[in-house]
């Protein structure tokens, strides 16, 4: 274990489910996961008629977190933070729970009250998404968490006492839904909403859905769409989506559903009540869009524990990048800035065209992730950086997006003879593929002036005169290594592009 790094467990005792995730977190509060378990345990169900959780049930429950602390001894955890969430939070007896859980397993639980449960769920969103305004909805087993956030800042939120596991328990017929029993779940969610005045005043903005009810969702979609980048985070429904899910859904029996490709059978019987919540939310505050984040709760707690005075950051990307570049990439960062510096002088000298704050920051992404596959194979490095950008956990990006910097920041001399957005035109715009060969060409170019990676090319000016580009090189001496990768970047350059370009080394200037 590094000095840099802390390594933290974080339990979620949840109405459904419980899970322990690990982390190895840096000062700076970046974190990757290096291990997850999860034990399905449906406390909601274990309820009495009293409103109270026996012990005789939770008798159940303590052998599991025995073993998720065992685990954590074995990964050499530092710190372990556990919470409990509405099950045991609404128990009668709630207390008295916490108090033998703790006692049993071992562990310090914390009761996760309905406010800190939306805090957390929020910062797992914001943190994990470049968006500045929006809602966030939780449906969990027990309880739902609604929150509004503006200027990246939470403003409102609610835990409200009702999940996709309580609702399926009072209002269906053992996972079974007539149309009636629907209309009577949407009622009692719709009068709980009108409560909160808040809700109804921000029509139009996205929103941003966690827990395993929005997962599956997504899943199912994309199973259905034959969908070509398979990525639950950041995942888009459509209102046309939902609507279809409202209409086949409820519809099936639960052994037909048990059946679906894409639904776990775990989830086979609750999955229309948290439908019907997400559903009736999504309508009621008029949202725009919805997203799914694979970020939420336990990351939020996370957050909370690293860095409880600024648990939100300014820039999703900036952070995800920077904790990736921790992670993952061992290139010194002054090479980087380099090559940045080198892309951005050669981007500025065409005149805009299109979304150019969008194609900076793609060229920025590719830039600071192109060595990322020489971890895996050195000879073969693009190859593994498509693969591999196409499946790290980049926030702030959209699913578009993040194809895009794949392709660019893997781009080579080959690709230029490739349809490359053949694979994804289910995703990616018609204008995309000229853009790729534009900005990779770019972005090759650039790499390829500073191939030695000790700066002897510091800078450029580039001048665009009619069909030919003049490009001064900066720096202070020769250049003896890497001509040849010049020259064929110059080359696929031309092409992409569709100009002359004349390069002035600074010998020759």
């Amino acid at each position: 274990m590094s000095d840099e790094l802390c390594r933290i467990g974080i339990i979620d005792i949840g109405s459904n489910s419980i899970r322990l995730v690990i982390y190895d977190t840096t000062s700076e509060g970046g974190y990757r996961i290096i291990k997850e378990c999860k034990y399905s345990a449906r406390l909601s169900e274990k309820i009495t008629p009293e409103n109270r959780l026996e012990k005789r049930d939770m008798d159940t429950i303590i052998p599991v977190l025995r073993q998720f602390k065992e685990i954590c001894r074995s990964f050499g955890v530092e710190r372990i933070r556990a919470g409990a969430t509405a099950a045991i939070r609404n128990a009668a007896n709630s207390p008295e729970i916490i108090a033998y859980l703790s006692e049993e397993a071992a562990i310090s639980i914390e009761v996760i009250t309905g406010h800190q449960e939306a805090y957390f769920g929020f910062l797992g969103v914001i943190n994990a998404f470049n968006v500045q305004d929006g809602f966030v909805i939780d449906i969990g087993g027990g309880s739902t968490e609604v929150t509004l956030f503006r200027g990246r800042r939470h403003q409102h939120s609610f835990s409200f006492p009702f999940g996709a596991v309580n609702t399926n328990l009072l209002f269906s017929q053992h996972g079974n839904w007539s149309p009636e029993q629907v209309r009577k779940l949407q009622a009692y969610v719709t009068g709980r909403l009108v409560e909160h005045d808040w809700l109804s005043g921000a029509a139009g903005l996205p929103l941003y859905g966690l827990g395993g009810t929005l997962r599956s969702l997504g899943k199912l979609d994309q199973k259905n769409r034959d969908y070509s980048l398979p990525n639950s985070h950041g995942y888009r429904l459509s209102g046309e989506t939902i609507e279809r899910f409202m209409e086949v859904l409820p519809a099936l029996s639960y052994e037909k559903r048990k059946e679906m490709d894409g639904l776990s059978k775990s989830r086979a019987d609750i999955i229309v009540s948290g439908l019907i919540i997400f559903h009736t939310v999504y309508h009621y505050i008029g949202a725009g869009q919805a997203y799914i984040s694979g970020e939420g709760l336990r990351e939020g707690m996370l957050h909370d524990l690293l860095q409880p005075e600024q648990p939100v950051k300014d820039s999703a990307l900036e952070y995800s990048l920077s904790t990736l570049m921790h992670f993952d990439i061992h290139t010194p960062r002054l090479h980087l800035e380099r090559i940045h510096k080198l892309a951005l002088s050669l981007f500025s000298a065409f005149p805009p065209e299109g979304d150019r704050k969008e194609q900076e920051m793609l060229i920025y992404v590719a830039v600071m992730l192109h060595r990322t596959g020489s971890n895996i194979n050195y000879y073969q490095s693009k190859r593994h950086t498509r693969y591999w950008l196409m499946n790290a956990p980049i926030r702030g990006l959209s699913h578009r997006q993040l194809i895009l910097s794949a392709f660019i920041s893997s781009y080579s001399t080959k690709s230029r003879k490739q349809k490359l957005s053949q694979a994804h035109k289910d995703i990616l715009l018609a204008s995309d593929e000229e853009w790729i060969h534009k900005l990779g060409t770019l972005v090759q170019l650039s790499m390829a002036l500073d191939s030695t990676e000790i700066g002897y090319i510091r800078g450029l000016d580039a001048r665009l005169h009619g069909n030919t580009l003049h490009v001064g090189l900066q720096g202070a001496g020769d250049v003896l290594i890497g001509l040849e990768d010049i020259d064929n970047a110059v080359k696929a350059f031309k092409t992409a592009w569709g100009l002359k370009v004349k390069l002035d080394f600074p010998s020759n200037a």
